[in-house]
C-alpha cells in the first residue's frame, strides 16, 4: 500500500542536510539524496535550508569537469526538493586543498549554486584551513558570516570586505583582538586613509579570550562604520581607542553587551556616549564587570555602578555578570529613576536579603522578573515574628510589586533553602502577581516541603488557597 505523505511535506519549514564535501564532488551525496523515499516529492512549504559539510579533504580530485558536474547535479536535486527556499545556511568544518585544487573550485561552485535565488545567505566557517582563498574571491552576497580568526585572518577579512554591503550579521571569535581594526579598513585603506562601511549590518558579535588592551589610532570623527546597528555584543575588552562602534546608530541600537572596566568607561564617558538623550532605543543591556580589578575600591565601584545606571536608563532588561558592589548598586537603584522601565534584572552573583529584594522592586515598578541568590530574611527583619513581619511588609510596601511575577533563585552551597522559601511566601503576600519561584531541581523537593509546612501555619494558612501557587515550580538544569 502506498502511503500519501503530502500532508506531512506541507508541514516542513526547515530542512537540514549533513554530508561531506568529498561526497558532493564525487557524486555520492546526490545519489544518497536521490535514493530517499521523499526524493520524488517537493517540500513546497520549506523556507530554510541548512547544509552541514564536515570533512577533511586529503585527496585531491583530478577531474575538474566531473567534480563540477556532480556539484551541479547535487544543487539541482536540492533545488527541486525545496523550490521555495528563501534562507540558506551553510556550515563548513574541516580542512581543504589550496585555491588551485579541484576541491576549492568545486566548493566555490557549490556555494554559489546553493545560495542562488535565496534572500538570506549565512556562512559558518570553522577550521577551514586553506579553503578561504577561494570563497574570499567570490561575490556571494552573504547576509551572515560566523567564523574564527586564527591563522586564516587575511583570507577571512577579504571575505568580510567583499560582502560588507550585504552583511546583516557578523560574528567573530578572534585570538588576536588587535586585528579587529582591520574590520574597519578597506583593502585600499591599509594606510588609514580609507575606511569600510557596513550599511545593512544590524548585529555585530565580537569575542576573544585575550584580555590584552591594544591602543589603535582614533578614527576620523566623520567615519560611521555601522549606521544601522541594532545589536552589539562585545565579549572582550573594548578593542578601539574611541567611540567608533557607537557612531551614527543612536537611533537604532536596541541591545548592548559589553565589558565595563574603568579604562573603557572613562574612554566612552569622554565621548559622552551614553548621555540621557542618546541611545533612546536601547532596551536590553548586559554588562560584564568581571574584567574590573579592585572593584571593591569606593571610587572604582562608583564609576562602574554609575556607568551601569547610565546604560539602564531606558532598559527593559539588565543583566550584570560578575561581582558588582551590592551596596553601591542598591543605593544607585533606590536613589535614581534609571530603572523605571526595567522588567527583568539578572544579578546571579549577588545574594540579596528580603529587604534588598523589596528595595529593587520598589525602585523598579515595572519589574516582573528577578534572578539572584538568596540571603534569607536578613538581619534587619529577623527580630520580628512572622505575624509582625507580614503586617510590617504589607504596611510598608502596600503599593509595591504590582507587576512582579517571577523570582529565579540561583542556588549556591550557602543558600538556606528553608529561608529562601520563607522569603518567597512573604513576597507572595505582598505582590499579587508573584506566581513563580523558580528553583533548581536539586533543591526543589526541599523547597516544596518547606512551602507545604508553612501553608498550614499562621499567618500563611489564612492565605493558603492563594499561596499554593508557589508549589508549581520548575527549571531543570
Amino acid at each position: 500500500m502506498k502511503h500519501d505523505h503530502s500532508g506531512f511535506y506541507c508541514l516542513v519549514n526547515e530542512i537540514a542536510i549533513s554530508t561531506t564535501s568529498k561526497n558532493v564532488f564525487n557524486g555520492k551525496a546526490a545519489k544518497q539524496l536521490g535514493s530517499l523515499k521523499c526524493a520524488d516529492e517537493s517540500f513546497n512549504s520549506a523556507k530554510v535550508l541548512k547544509v552541514m559539510l564536515n570533512d577533511c579533504l586529503n585527496d585531491e580530485l583530478s577531474d575538474v569537469p566531473v567534480a563540477t558536474s556532480h556539484v551541479k547535479g547535487f544543487v539541482a536535486l536540492v533545488k527541486r526538493l525545496m523550490p521555495r527556499v528563501t534562507t540558506v545556511k551553510i556550515e563548513y568544518e574541516g580542512e581543504a586543498e589550496d585555491q588551485e585544487s579541484v576541491s576549492c573550485r568545486a566548493f566555490e561552485r557549490l556555494l554559489s549554486g546553493l545560495y542562488s535565488g535565496s534572500d538570506t545567505r549565512e556562512l559558518t566557517l570553522v577550521n577551514c584551513g586553506l579553503l578561504l582563498p577561494a570563497v574570499s574571491n567570490t561575490m556571494l552576497n552573504l547576509t551572515k558570516i560566523e567564523t574564527i580568526w586564527d591563522t586564516t585572518f587575511d583570507e577571512t577579512i577579504e571575505l568580510i570586505r567583499l560582502n560588507a554591503a550585504t552583511l546583516k550579521t557578523l560574528e567573530i571569535a578572534c585570538a588576536q583582538p588587535t586585528k579587529l581594526v582591520k574590520l574597519l579598513e578597506s583593502r585600499s585603506g591599509s594606510n588609514g586613509s580609507d575606511y569600510l562601511t557596513y550599511p545593512n549590518m544590524h548585529t555585530l558579535h565580537l569575542s576573544s579570550g585575550n584580555i590584552t588592551r591594544y591602543k589603535c589610532k582614533p578614527f576620523n570623527r566623520e567615519y560611521i562604520p555601522f549606521p544601522r546597528l541594532e545589536q552589539l555584543s562585545l565579549d572582550l575588552v573594548y578593542p578601539f581607542s574611541d567611540d567608533v562602534l557607537f557612531r551614527g546608530n543612536t537611533k537604532t541600537l536596541k541591545y548592548l553587551h559589553m565589558a565595563a572596566d574603568p579604562t573603557t568607561i572613562n574612554l566612552l564617558n569622554n565621548y559622552h556616549t551614553f548621555e540621557r538623550e542618546k541611545l533612546k532605543r536601547l532596551r536590553h543591556v548586559k554588562v560584564d564587570v568581571s574584567y574590573v580589578n579592585g572593584i571593591s575600591d569606593v571610587t572604582t565601584a562608583e564609576l562602574v555602578v554609575g556607568f551601569v545606571m547610565k546604560l539602564a536608563h531606558r532598559a527593559q532588561t539588565l543583566e550584570i555578570e560578575g561581582q558588582i558592589p551590592k551596596d553601591a548598586l542598591l543605593s544607585a537603584i533606590s536613589l535614581s529613576d534609571h530603572c523605571k522601565d526595567l522588567q527583568l534584572l539578572v544579578v546571579n552573583d549577588l545574594c540579596l536579603s528580603l529587604s534588598e529584594i523589596l528595595t529593587v522592586i520598589e525602585a523598579a515598578p515595572a519589574l516582573s522578573d528577578l534572578y539572584c541568590r538568596s540571603l534569607g530574611i536578613g538581619d534587619d527583619l529577623k527580630h520580628l515574628s512572622m505575624d509582625q513581619l507580614v503586617d510590617h511588609l504589607e504596611l510598608k510596601y502596600k503599593h509595591v510589586g504590582k507587576n512582579f511575577k517571577c523570582w529565579k533563585l540561583w542556588h549556591s552551597q550557602n543558600t538556606i533553602v528553608e529561608s529562601a522559601a520563607t522569603c518567597a511566601m512573604l513576597l507572595a503576600c505582598i505582590c499579587p502577581k508573584f506566581t513563580y519561584n523558580v528553583v533548581t531541581s536539586s533543591v526543589r523537593a526541599k523547597y516544596n516541603n518547606s512551602i507545604i509546612k508553612m501553608l498550614d501555619t499562621l499567618p500563611f494558612s489564612k492565605h493558603k488557597v492563594d499561596l499554593e501557587r508557589l508549589l508549581f515550580v520548575g527549571w531543570d538544569e
